[in-house]
């Protein structure tokens, strides 16, 4: 069985990839300090504002297809993790490099449920995660603004307020964690919330995929799931 697996983090919109506190940075260095040998994370980051990320959607999804490949060629299994609109860019991806993505987490996913749906129904993905919450304010107020605007081709998705719908739609392959307590960015707060996530994805991707899981902290056995 391959056990190396390697996780990618993608932003969202109104991101510095300069900031070294990002989410995205912190992800990787829990993934890799964390973890055992053969399970390693990398990013993918960009900036853009509310109203032009659709400019370089379809270039900056191309740009992650490209790294998934290098690592899948290398032997590892892919797991991708997005927040907002890096679930849109997530969907992009796997119209581009199908099988080649081995789970997805979604966290406040801005994304539409349809084109999850037909990566589903093309077998394309084996597994999806969300972390959402019907009180997303962001996601909340793209619903309710988006029959306005689409025609402008703007807008957003809002999977992440309909997670458990998705996932009774689709139980095979997609598990909701929405938590209605979270906000669109509460997930990724520096601190227990941030390492509740960390170690959520990590035991939810072990059920997925046994990884022999042998690292320690502080000089014990370290398992996810263990409070930290």
């Amino acid at each position: 069985m391959n056990t190396r697996t390697c996780y990618i983090a993608i932003n969202g919109i109104r991101n510095n990839p300069g900031d070294a506190e990002g989410w995205t940075d912190r992800f990787v260095t829990w993934i890799n300090t964390r973890l055992p040998d053969g399970v390693v994370a990398e990013k993918f980051e960009y900036a853009c504002s509310t109203l032009l990320r659709r400019l370089r959607q379809r270039q900056r999804a191309d740009e992650i297809s490209k790294k998934v490949g290098y690592y899948r060629r290398a032997g590892y299994r892919l797991v991708l993790v997005g927040h907002s609109n890096g679930c849109d860019l997530i969907a992009r991806v796997l119209e581009a490099c199908g099988a080649e993505i081995d789970a997805a987490h979604l966290i406040a996913p801005a994304a539409d449920e349809e084109d999850f749906a037909e990566a589903i129904r093309e077998g394309l993905i084996r597994r999806i995660h969300i972390y959402g919450s019907r009180n997303d304010g962001a996601l909340r107020f793209a619903a309710a603004t988006r029959p306005l605007i689409s025609w402008l081709g703007l807008g957003y998705g809002s999977l992440g307020l309909r997670g458990r719908e998705f996932a009774a739609l689709f139980p095979e392959v997609v598990q909701d964690h929405s938590d209605d307590s979270c906000g669109h960015s509460t997930w990724l707060q520096r601190g227990p919330q941030f390492e509740a996530l960390m170690q959520a994805i990590s035991r939810n991707d072990l059920a997925d995929h046994r990884i022999p899981y042998t690292t320690t902290v502080q000089g014990e056995e370290w398992r996810p799931g263990d409070v930290v």
